[in-house]
């Protein structure tokens, strides 16, 4: 008598993701907005080192920049506005570079995750076994490495500058330090970013409202800068702790501002994370 024999199927194991997949994934998805905020950050720099020659001799600048109202709009406050590295300060350091700058740093953290959501990509990430804490940790990696990158360009930049600038009176340590301060502020970004793109579907909505966060604190920082009695409406506001323009001319830095950064970030992005695992994700 035959026998009949029942061959079971051996199921395959779900493929686990392995590295920084979904890291790599966000910042190959924002190269275009990256690649960009890299290039004017390299090319503003390079600009400040070409035009300084020219404008310090043409130009009183104390003249143009030491009032009140002026120095609130640029978020510099300093003695004198007639050296190379006060310049340097003006552009990179005072309240321009975190609000062009970390504004588009901002609006690649917000927009990460609602992106994902948009294309329908997050479902098949997350149908393998990859946890919402992994999964948004990586998106906070993305937006952190994009804020390094432009560091990093912005630093190269500086340095190729003083080939063009003669004694130009750097000083490198405080030039680290001060972009370290503008590093915080992106940190601030991101964090921000990532808790609006926690619960927004739309990428444009979460990216806008980032920004219009970063756009506020600017002009919470010029509107409490035009009067003494309104200092504690600055105090309330991130640029009040980005003090890299004064770290880079008046190498004076107080310890714990950036670390307010840092810390209202972390904060932004740990409300963020318990969103999304709670959250119900809509169905593409």
């Amino acid at each position: 008598m035959a026998t009949t024999v029942m061959i079971q199927p051996i199921s395959i194991p779900r493929k686990r993701a392995r590295g920084l997949a979904i890291t790599l994934h966000a910042l190959s998805t924002t190269k275009v907005i990256l690649s960009s905020v890299a290039f004017y950050a390299f090319f503003i720099t390079i600009i400040v080192g070409a035009i300084y020659p020219t404008l310090s001799k043409a130009l009183n600048m104390n003249a143009y920049l030491g009032s009140s109202i002026i120095s609130g709009l640029v978020g510099t406050n300093l003695k004198t506005y007639n050296t190379f590295p006060a310049l340097l300060a003006i552009e990179l350091y005072g309240s321009f570079y975190p609000i062009i700058f970390g504004g588009a740093i901002a609006f690649i953290a917000g927009a990460a995750l609602p992106t994902t959501i948009e294309n329908g990509t997050i479902d098949l990430a997350l149908t393998r076994p990859i946890s919402r804490t992994r999964y948004f940790l990586e998106m906070l990696l993305s937006g952190l490495l994009a804020g390094l990158v432009t560091s990093l360009v912005t630093l190269l930049a500086v340095w190729i500058s003083t080939f063009i600038v003669k004694d130009n009176g750097l000083d490198w340590n405080w030039v680290i330090i001060a972009q370290l301060i503008e590093t915080a502020f992106f940190c601030f970004a991101i964090g921000v970013g990532m808790l609006f793109g926690s619960f927004l579907n739309s990428s444009r909505a979460a990216g806008g409202a980032t920004l219009g966060i970063i756009g506020l604190g600017y002009l919470i920082s010029v509107v409490g800068a035009l009067s003494p009695n309104l200092d504690w409406l600055q105090r309330i506001g991130p640029f009040y702790y980005a003090r890299g323009a004064e770290a880079l001319v008046g190498h004076t830095i107080t310890v714990w501002y950036p670390f307010v950064l840092l810390g209202a970030g972390a904060i932004c992005a740990l409300v963020g994370l318990v969103i999304f695992n709670r959250r119900d994700l809509p169905t593409v």
